[in-house]
């Protein structure tokens, strides 16, 4: 008879063991032979292409992989996989066999396998989030679209584009040709780049300067981008903000005659770069200043140094945003320009957002409102002004003024008593007169 703590030992273990298989199988593992990833499309010499991705179940962490050979990149390494408008993994870019045009920005040749004509030869990996647990059947795509280099070398080169999943696709072969020679009498700017990621937002402007080795650009030599008022897009410093010290790298196109090649004739044209400083930035104008001076040597150098922000989406077209207007213009250490042009430019826009930037809409400028005037009342009241007066002349000396008092009641009195008095005198006078010749002809005796 089994005791009482044995039966509980083994219901322990029991339990333990339920639990330790439910975790082995919701492991993450790899469902690569369970899902079927199936390549679509390939076009535009590979720049463009489209997965579909379907299966019956998975679980949360569970991966799929796929190779893709001579396609471009999914920019940022990273996009969304959704189905129902539901997120229910991520599609990344795991591992890069070759790196494609990064190959020509090395100085030292080599000659490995990885180092031969080609474009991106890279693996991409399909994880699944705990969203895709609700569905017991799903289909849904991967499509991408963005730029696609290719390896320069001395001789022309056909390269195959394909795709290999569950099934293999094949695309249309590219032919890259021999790239021409740079050959830079004077140093000048040139055309610009525009790139914009739609799945994470990224966004970036990089100018270009080419430089002639007999004339190297000296440190203090400033570069001036103005953007066009009727531009599309609008410049953005949140990654590139004023004091950030940036390098314009020596681009893959430096080819000359004396550029380096290995044994599969791939061109090795990197160099050192132009040290730069961003000294100001507005949404309109941004100005970068050389903080080195610079080797003699032809070379194009480019790098980005600002994000933008698109405020006419009119303007997207084809997987482009159009009419980009901009004037470019290095001005020497002196203040003098050294070159200066105007250039109206396409942009690269990838991803599988693009139609959230086309909606946006231009912003027209408000004119201001003029405030309205009053109307002038009908039978409005004649202003009458006042009359000027009249000016004295300044030479004539003004006479003395008499000062009359106030008349008030006793200076009346007064006034009446000035001529009662006199006149009362004059009667009286008179009076004894006559009364004298009475008595006298009376003849009165005393």
């Amino acid at each position: 008879m089994i005791s009482r703590s044995k039966t509980l030992i083994i219901a322990a273990a029991a339990v333990l063991s339920v639990v330790g298989f439910k975790s082995a199988l919701a492991a993450p593992q790899d469902v690569t032979n369970q899902i079927k990833v199936t390549p679509t499309q390939i076009k535009s010499d590979g720049r463009e292409w489209t997965i579909e991705v379907s299966g019956v179940t998975a679980h949360e962490g569970d991966w799929a992989t796929f190779r893709a050979e001579n396609v471009s990149l999914i920019p940022g390494g990273k996009a969304d996989l959704k189905y129902n408008n539901d997120k229910i993994g991520e599609v990344i870019v795991d591992k890069q066999f070759n790196k494609g045009q990064n190959l020509n920005f090395e100085t030292v040749p080599r000659d490995d396998e990885d180092a031969k004509p080609a474009a991106d030869i890279w693996q991409g990996k399909i994880i699944f989030n705990k969203n895709i647990e609700k569905y017991t059947n799903f289909r849904t795509t991967i499509s991408n679209n963005n730029a696609n280099y290719f390896i320069y070398s001395d001789h022309d080169v056909v390269v195959e584009t394909k795709i290999i999943g569950t099934t293999t696709l094949k695309g249309n072969d590219v032919t890259v040709k021999k790239p021409n020679l740079l050959v830079v009498n004077k140093t000048q700017v040139a055309r610009g780049s525009v790139f914009l990621n739609t799945n994470d937002g990224s966004s970036v402007f990089g100018p270009t300067i080419n430089q002639s080795k007999n004339e190297p650009v000296k440190a203090g030599t400033k570069l001036k981008i103005t953007m066009s008022n009727d531009s599309p897009i609008r410049f953005d410093d949140k990654n590139y903000p004023v004091g950030t010290n940036l390098r314009l790298g020596r681009m893959r196109e430096s080819i000359s005659a004396s550029t380096p090649v290995n044994k599969y004739g791939v061109y090795f044209a990197g160099g050192p770069s132009m040290d730069v400083k961003i000294i100001s930035t507005s949404d309109t104008e941004i100005v970068i200043e050389v903080t080195k001076d610079m080797p003699a040597m032809d070379g194009i150098y480019r790098n980005w140094i600002s994000s933008i922000k698109v405020v006419d989406g009119s303007k997207i077209a084809n997987g482009k945003i159009n009419d980009i207007k901009y004037t470019a213009e290095l001005i020497a250490p002196n203040g003098n320009t050294i070159d200066k042009s105007t250039f109206s430019q396409s942009g690269e826009i990838s991803g599988s957002n693009v139609e959230t930037y086309a909606r946006i809409k231009p912003v027209k400028p408000v004119k201001p409102v003029e405030p309205v005037k009053p109307k002038d009342p009908e039978n409005k009241p004649a202003v009458v002004e006042p009359a000027e007066p009249a000016k004295e002349d300044p030479k004539k000396e003004d006479a003395p003024k008499e000062i009359k008092a106030p008349n008030t009641g006793f200076e009346k009195v007064a006034n009446v008593l000035a001529w009662a008095v006199p006149a009362l005198g004059v009667v009286g006078a008179l009076t004894a007169v006559v009364f004298r010749k009475k008595l006298l002809g009376s003849k009165v005796k005393f």
